[in-house]
């Protein structure tokens, strides 16, 4: 565990410095109310931060992507090129879809050099031919066979169309959902950031044209256009600037102000509720972290203990494999009858009807140990008091426990 926390810190702490470092570019840009409007916006904001230390790709991506906004700011474009190739090759090859269109804006109008030998095209080929040559050797390495992993991941969500094996979501899932949930109440404001400063509509153009090609992949998830939102924020925060700056010139404009103080605090609950959330949403993590402690003591036996995919996919890394005497198990789509011989048995639900399950499928060789409550859905209460509409978390059975009846 020790060595999960001192990952996800390091990874957050190189994260955080990234941003800070865009947010410095920023400043000089479009000037230091802007840069600070900035930062206390991303503080209020519950996902960015919540996905910099988590150990995914796309994390260690954010870093490269906000280097290379940086450089773009800065007009050092031939460096942002070699970051975003980088990032491409190394973490996330999807991110071709933003980088694309945003480095074809500056080629069009000149200030990034097409061909030649400092060309946009020959860098891209260099720093790809020098990262491929770092990458394929040591993943091979570590894989045990010749690999290129973005290559793999490419070749399954685009040639094989086959990321809807993990569920699907409507075309538009990313603006009506993912988005607003994302930029909470600052997503009103996007728009008159446009309006004030026709230099934002330069780089938010280019990401509103990544999460719209991005739309075509029927399996989508928020951590996927999880890089752009502080592009968005940008724009929110150049209208808080120039509403901060103008405040005192007429009432109108100080009431504006007054609603954009009024949107931080209203980001602030959001992202209270979504952190509260968040701490109840991963049932996988909670089963295998008790059952390892409940069984402390058998730390040194043979205990084989299956996980199964849902969670896998809520809480469950390698991380916490703590006993070495253990195994643990992850092989997909398997049969009730094929796990009789399992110790214990850690499964999950992306639905409510655990129990159901359980009993139908499972009581033959195991015995339920103990269930997880987890988040399920939220309803919107109401009352004759103060504040008259709250919401109210719905928590459920999300993951159990099975002990096999001849474990002793």
């Amino acid at each position: 565990m020790w060595q999960l926390l001192l990952i996800r810190a390091t990874l957050g702490l190189m994260n955080t410095m990234a941003f800070l470092y865009f947010a410095r570019s920023v400043s000089r840009c479009f000037g230091r109310e802007a840069a600070m409007f900035l930062r206390i916006i991303m503080c209020t904001q519950f996902h960015y931060i919540f996905y910099m230390s988590r150990p995914l790709p796309n994390s260690f991506a954010m870093v490269l992507v906000m280097i290379v906004f940086e450089r773009l700011f800065e007009g050092r474009y031939e460096s942002a090129v070699r970051y975003a190739t980088a990032c491409v090759i190394l973490f996330r090859c999807e991110l071709l879809l933003l980088f694309g269109p945003l480095f074809i804006g500056y080629m069009i109008t000149g200030r990034l050099k097409t061909f030649g030998f400092d060309g946009a095209i020959a860098i891209g080929v260099r720093v790809a031919a020098a990262c491929l040559a770092v990458s394929i050797p040591i993943d091979s390495y570590f894989w045990g066979r010749p690999v290129w992993p973005e290559g793999e991941v490419m070749f399954f969500n685009v040639v094989e169309n086959r990321s809807h094996e993990y569920g699907t979501q409507p075309f538009l899932w990313y603006f009506y959902s993912a988005l607003p949930r994302c930029l909470l109440t600052s997503f009103l404001l996007v728009p008159l950031g446009l309006l004030v400063d026709r230099r934002v509509s330069q780089i938010i153009l280019p990401c509103v044209v990544f999460v719209f090609l991005y739309s075509f992949l029927p399996h989508k998830e928020l951590r996927f256009i999880i890089y752009i939102l502080p592009i968005f924020s940008l724009s929110a925060a150049v209208f808080c600037a120039r509403m901060f700056i103008n405040k005192w010139k007429s009432l109108f404009r100080f009431v504006l102000y007054v609603g954009v103080v009024l949107h931080l605090m209203a980001n602030v609950l959001g992202t209270g509720m979504l952190l509260l959330v968040a701490s109840k949403n991963y049932p996988g993590f909670d089963a295998l972290n008790y059952l390892q402690f409940q069984h402390r003591f058998d730390a040194k036996k043979p205990v084989t203990v299956y996980i199964d995919n849902a969670c896998a996919q809520t809480g469950v890394n390698r991380f916490l494999h703590i006993n070495d005497a253990w195994t643990y198990n992850k092989t997909e789509n398997l049969k009730p009858e094929d796990l009789q011989n399992f110790d214990f048995l850690v499964l999950g639900t992306y639905g409510n009807n655990l129990k159901t399950e359980v009993e139908s499928k499972f009581m033959t060789w195991h015995r339920p140990l103990f269930f997880v409550n987890s988040f399920h859905t939220y309803k919107i209460k109401r009352s004759k008091g103060f504040p008259y509409m709250f919401p109210k978390i719905v928590y459920t059975e999300k993951a159990v426990v099975l002990k096999n009846k001849e474990y002793k």
